[in-house]
C-alpha cells in the first residue's frame, strides 16, 4: 500500500491557498506592511503618520516597494522547502524497497529534525535574550529566520520520522507563517527608513514651494528669513499692503512638499539636519503655496 507520510506539505499547501485566496486577506496584509512602511519613513521627518491622513488605499499601494525583496527571498525559500520534501519522498520510496528501509528513512529524518530543532531552538534563545542583547540591530530578524528556517525544515522532515504527529506537523507550519510575517514587518519597517534617508538626501528633488503668509511664522533655523511683499521698495512697508491682515504678506522661499494628506501639507526645508523641523500647512489656513516649474534646460 502506498505511504501516506510524506504528503503534509501539500496538503499544507492547499489550505495555505484556500485560506489566502480571499481578496480581504490580502489587501489586509498588503495595508499592514504599507503602513509600518509609510510610519518609518515619516518617523524620521518627525512626522506622525496618523497625523497625515492617508488613506487604506494609500498604504496598500506603498506596499508594493517594503515587500518586493522579502517576497523573493520567501519564493527561493518555499521553493526550496518542497525540493526538500521531494527529495525526502524520493529516498524514501528507495530505502522502503530495501531491508530495513523504514528504519533507515526514520533515522536520516530524525537526524534532518534534530538539526532543524537546533536551529530553532537558537532562534528562540535570541528571542529570549532580547533584554540583554536588544541593542544588536539585526538580533529580530536573525531570531525571525532562525525561528522560520528551523521550523519549515522540521515540519517537513517530520512526518518521516513519525506517524503520529500531524498535530505537530501544522504547529510547526503555523510558526513558519507566524516567523515570515515578523520577518517581512522588520524588512518593511528598514524598507521606509532607508528610503527616508535616501528622500533626506536628495530635498532638493522633491517639489519646490513658495510658502506665503499673512503673519510671520518664525521658521529662522528652517530656511531664509522672509520677504515682505508689503516692503518690495522704499524705507517702510506699504501702509495699505500692512493693513490688509487676512492677505499673504510673507514669502518664504527654499521649502519642498514632503507629502499631502486630505486635510494638510507637510513643507521640509532644502536640506536635512537634526536641528530641521517639517512644517505642516493646513488646507483651511490662509497661506498660499506656490509650486514651482522644473527647470531641466542646461541653458
Amino acid at each position: 500500500m502506498a505511504s501516506t507520510e510524506g504528503r503534509s506539505l501539500p496538503q499544507w499547501l492547499s489550505t495555505a491557498t484556500q485560506i489566502a485566496a480571499p481578496i480581504t486577506l490580502v489587501s489586509t496584509l498588503l495595508f499592514y506592511f504599507g503602513y509600518v512602511y509609510t510610519k518609518s519613513q515619516y518617523a524620521y521627518f518627525g512626522v506622525d503618520v496618523d497625523t497625515i491622513g492617508l488613506t487604506p488605499r494609500d498604504y496598500v499601494m506603498r506596499s508594493p516597494q517594503p515587500l518586493l525583496v522579502p517576497l523573493l527571498v520567501l519564493v527561493v525559500l518555499a521553493v526550496a522547502a518542497v525540493a526538500l520534501h521531494g527529495r525526502l519522498e524520493v529516498q524514501a520510496g528507495q530505502e522502503r524497497a530495501k531491508a530495513d528501509g523504514d528504519a533507515h528513512v526514520r533515522r536520516v529524518a530524525r537526524r534532518w529534525v534534530a538539526g532543524s530543532g537546533a536551529v530553532l531552538g537558537a532562534g528562540l534563545v535570541l528571542l529570549l535574550a532580547y533584554a540583554w542583547w536588544g541593542a544588536w540591530p539585526y538580533l529580530s530578524l536573525v531570531s525571525a529566520c532562525l525561528v522560520g528556517v528551523g521550523a519549515g525544515v522540521c515540519a517537513s522532515a517530520l512526518p518521516f520520522a513519525t506517524r503520529n504527529a500531524p498535530g505537530t506537523v501544522a504547529g510547526l507550519w503555523v510558526i513558519v507563517v507566524a516567523a515570515a510575517f515578523w520577518a517581512v514587518s522588520i524588512t518593511a519597517d528598514w524598507s521606509g527608513r532607508g528610503q527616508a534617508e535616501q528622500v533626506a538626501r536628495n530635498l532638493d528633488q522633491l517639489p519646490a514651494v513658495i510658502l506665503d503668509s499673512p503673519a510671520d511664522l518664525h521658521l529662522r533655523n528652517t530656511v531664509a528669513a522672509p520677504e515682505d511683499l508689503c516692503w518690495l521698495t522704499g524705507a517702510a512697508p506699504d501702509p495699505a499692503c500692512a493693513a490688509l491682515i487676512d492677505q499673504p504678506r510673507y514669502r518664504y522661499r527654499g521649502l519642498h512638499l514632503l507629502v499631502q494628506g486630505p486635510s494638510a501639507m507637510f513643507l521640509v526645508p532644502n536640506a536635512w539636519s537634526p536641528s530641521a523641523t517639517t512644517l505642516m500647512v493646513p488646507r483651511t489656513t490662509d497661506a498660499r503655496l506656490q509650486f514651482q516649474f522644473v527647470n531641466t534646460s542646461p541653458f
